[in-house]
Formats: structure tokens, C-alpha cells, sequence
């Protein structure tokens, strides 16, 4: 007698409803969708759609790859003004002060230009790997990376992301999709 089988979580419910939008008509704009709303809120990243759509189309794969990222760069200036926003409610609200000296270790700056200085390297890092962009769009936001150096990394790290995913896609096909855990 086999074992009931049990009910998938909401997160893989939710992950395989994405990825069955990639057969419609409706696939571009539900991948620039997502990938806007994920880098700012949504839990599923938008290489659910992408990766079937090249693997359906493959001659498209830079046009996806293009176009994916532009929208995960709208998404993440959302989640960076929404950073931003949390910066002013909820850390004086927490009366938490990013404005605290630090003078020990050679060191001679405040809590928050050490965080902004050195986060747009996390955030680069963060863009590329498998990380939720949200987290780092968002963060970028509350530790007040210049806006420059958001932008710059976010667009290096999600254009890797992009188009590493839709190449790998591209030229090795399904069995691609095995190393990239999409």
C-alpha cells in the first residue's frame, strides 16, 4: 500500500503556478512582472518563467535575458525606496542610530557610512547569486547606498544573473536546468 503523498508547501504551489504561465501567450509580461515584483516583494524568482520560455524558444534567449533584467532593475529601485522608507520610520521609530560613531581599530566613521560604503560589494555579490534581490535591493535602501553604486551593482549582478541563466539555457538545453536548481 503506498504512503499518501503529501500536499506540496504554498511556496512550491505558488512556484509551479509561475512556471505554468510560461506556455501562455501571456509569458513575457508575467516574467517582466515578476521579475519587477521580485526584487522588491514577490517570494518566487522570475527565472521560474525564464527558464522555460528559452527552453521553448530558444532563439529568444537574449531578448528574455534583456528584458528580465531591466525589469528586476525597476523592481529593485522599488525595493531601494522602500529601504529607504523603512531608514526613516522604522529606525527612529526602533531609535536606532546609524549616526554612532565608531572610533576603535584604525576605524573613524558612523554605523551607516561603513554599511553604505562596503554594502554595494554585498549587493553585487548578492545580485548574481542565488540570493532573494529583494533583500538586497531593500537593504541598499535602509543603509543608504548611494544610489549610484546600487544602480551599478544591481545592474552588473542582475545582467550576469540573466544572462548566465538564459545562455546556460540557451546552448545546453534541458539538462541545464539540472545545475542551475531553477
Amino acid at each position: 500500500m503506498a504512503a499518501p503523498s503529501e500536499k506540496p508547501s504554498w511556496y512550491r504551489r505558488l512556484y509551479l503556478r509561475v512556471e505554468s504561465l510560461s506556455s501562455t501567450p501571456h509569458a513575457l509580461g508575467a516574467m517582466m512582472l515578476v521579475s519587477v515584483v521580485d526584487a522588491s516583494v514577490f517570494p518566487i524568482p522570475p527565472f521560474a518563467l525564464l527558464v522555460p520560455m528559452v527552453l521553448a524558444q530558444p532563439r529568444k534567449w537574449v531578448r528574455y535575458a534583456l528584458l528580465g533584467t531591466v525589469a528586476s532593475l525597476l523592481g529593485g529601485f522599488i525595493g531601494y525606496y522602500l529601504g529607504v522608507l523603512v531608514h526613516q520610520g522604522a529606525l527612529s521609530a526602533l531609535n536606532i542610530n546609524l549616526d554612532a560613531r565608531i572610533e576603535r581599530f584604525g576605524i573613524n566613521a558612523t554605523v551607516g557610512e561603513l554599511l553604505g560604503q562596503n554594502f554595494w560589494v554585498l549587493a553585487l555579490l548578492c545580485s548574481v547569486l542565488p540570493t532573494p534581490f529583494k533583500i538586497v535591493a531593500i537593504g541598499s535602501g535602509m543603509v543608504s547606498v548611494p544610489l549610484e553604486r546600487f544602480f551599478l551593482a544591481a545592474l552588473i549582478g542582475r545582467s550576469a544573473r540573466f544572462f548566465a541563466v538564459s545562455g546556460v539555457m540557451r546552448f545546453f538545453g534541458p539538462t541545464a536546468r539540472k545545475w542551475l536548481r531553477v
